[in-house]
């Protein structure tokens, strides 16, 4: 009987700890099951300002200063689906640099990424994991820009 009773609860313990729950992409050392109203407010503690417009399904925030930086929090009932961030630079160097340093941090975390387009004007990185999935897309053109989109989706 003790045996039966012990084995009942290893199983019962097993099963609560295979049971918890979801872990979420981080975003700047925050992760993204927070509220989208805790992360705007995070942010601008950080620095970004808020855009007064009002969007049913985002909230957006910048820069302050060069307005070369602007970030989208996607969310539905307060929960967080999508961040987009959105770098605009007035020459290519400085973009590629930049997608160089994500690509390589991001392949520290999630490993080799699908590289959907690799060009030298056009480079599409996809990231993903259990926790969710990152693009990281450069498009050096004529106004160059580097955009990463972090999703709590689990699907290409």
């Amino acid at each position: 009987m003790k045996k039966l009773v012990f084995m009942f609860v290893a199983v019962a313990m097993m099963m609560g700890a295979c049971s918890g729950e979801r872990e979420y992409l981080n975003y700047r050392g925050m992760s993204m099951g927070m509220s989208a109203k805790q992360m705007v407010d995070s942010l601008q503690m950080q620095g970004l300002a808020l855009d007064t417009n009002k969007y049913e399904d985002r909230y957006v925030l910048s820069d302050t200063i060069a307005r070369n930086f602007s970030v989208a929090i996607y969310h539905q009932n307060d929960t967080i689906s999508d961040i987009l961030e959105n770098y605009v630079a007035t020459y290519n160097d400085s973009t590629s640099n930049l997608w160089q340093k994500l690509h390589d941090e991001f392949e520290k975390e999630f490993g080799w990424p699908n590289m959907r387009h690799s060009g030298d004007l056009h480079k599409d990185a996809f990231y993903k994991n259990d926790k969710g999935t990152v693009e990281l897309i450069l498009l050096n053109t004529y106004s160059p820009t580097l955009t990463v989109r972090y999703s709590t989706m689990m699907t290409e």
